[in-house]
């Protein structure tokens, strides 16, 4: 394999690319280089130093995507995504334990992520960027289809609300370039179509918002270099300067749940690990740096002026990280059921908040 090109001073290590998160240490290699230790409602904890904060968003997803990361990460623990997926009806008490965990958390000044079900069409969004607003955070993020950013909520366009809450990434999922083509792969005709998608880049970034555009690798959709090279050109025609390129999630074989997001994941993934190495024999690839995680694994590139970034992840491997690291808490979820947890499965590892901050339950 061509050792990449690149401009920084972060030297590519090969033996990363080929363990991925199973290389990950957290004095050697984290983003973070150790943990904080904190008290969390009178309890002390270990949160990782670049732990993020995510608002799992109740709002049902409006597609139905055959590469579904909410329905994947259940379905990897033995679980229906529908068993779990309980919700507050009750926007008090709701969002009375929203803001009681952004205080409780706010010393920590986590990146903050809004995501779903699908948070665009989320009658509750208005309120929780309003809220998410008021407290300090490195770096705020939403991700969506898409569908809803341009609807009218509380008077004024979703994006416009996102713009004025401060959000700094809008990540936006979209399979493919056609329309149709990512209507069929998401399964949903409620798709941003190009003009519609030209146009919330365009607020977006005048509101100071850089919108990221997500593709997940497909065989017959996206899968290799060329199709990656006319995606950033779609890309770049809309404005769009920054992507990223998922390999489908990988299940914990041991646990997991045989579902069509499994089954769609078997037959029509693309590994990653190829086409990286493909990229160190291109010239208009450029490496940049490397991110080993505790179950993802990352390789950010720039072509031109985008700047691309390539992910796999391992469900598997997260539950290895969490055996060797016991009492460590790597991610802060907020559930649908109001709830704060240190994993995207709202039973396991319940951390408040306490009835007496969440009101009345």
């Amino acid at each position: 394999m061509a050792t990449p090109a690149h401009r920084t001073d972060r030297p590519f290590v090969e033996s990363w690319r080929r363990r991925k998160s199973a290389a990950f240490d957290l004095r050697d290699n984290s983003t973070a280089r150790g943990t904080t230790r904190f008290d969390l409602w009178g309890t002390p904890v270990e949160i990782y130093g670049n732990a993020n904060f995510s608002i799992y968003s109740a709002q049902t997803c409006n597609a139905k995507c055959r590469f579904c990361v909410e329905e994947l990460r259940p379905a990897s623990r033995g679980r229906q995504l529908a068993a779990q997926k309980i919700v507050e009806a009750d926007d008090g008490r709701y969002f009375a334990a929203l803001a009681a965990t952004l205080d409780a958390l706010g010393p920590l000044r986590p990146t903050i992520s809004i995501t779903g079900g699908e948070p665009s069409i989320d009658p509750r969004l208005p309120a929780i960027l309003t809220l998410c607003a008021r407290y300090a955070s490195p770096r705020r993020s939403l991700t969506t289809n898409g569908s809803g950013l341009m609807q009218v909520r509380d008077g004024r366009r979703v994006i416009d609300h996102i713009v004025d809450a401060g959000i700094d990434h809008l990540n936006i999922s979209r399979a493919h370039v056609d329309h149709d083509a990512n209507a069929r792969l998401m399964v949903f005709r409620e798709g941003l179509d190009l003009g519609q998608l030209r146009e919330v880049v365009a607020i977006a970034r005048a509101g100071g918002v850089r919108v990221r555009l997500s593709c997940v690798l497909i065989a017959g959709a996206v899968e290799s270099l060329d199709d990656i090279r006319a995606y950033l050109a779609f890309a770049r025609s809309i404005g769009v300067d920054n992507v990223i390129f998922r390999q489908l999630m990988k299940p914990d074989d041991e646990n997991m749940l045989h579902n069509f997001v499994i089954a769609f994941s078997r037959r029509r993934g693309v590994r990653l690990e190829a086409l990286l190495d493909a990229l160190g024999a291109s010239t208009d690839f450029v490496f940049q740096r490397q991110i080993v995680g505790y179950y993802y694994y990352v390789e950010v590139w720039k072509h031109g002026d985008i700047d691309v970034v390539f992910e796999e992840a391992d469900l598997a491997q997260l539950e290895r990280t969490k055996r060797t690291m016991p009492g460590v808490i790597h991610e802060l979820i907020f559930h649908p059921n109001a709830r704060l947890a240190s994993t995207w499965q709202p039973w396991d590892g319940v951390l408040g908040p306490p009835p007496a901050d969440a009101g009345a339950r």
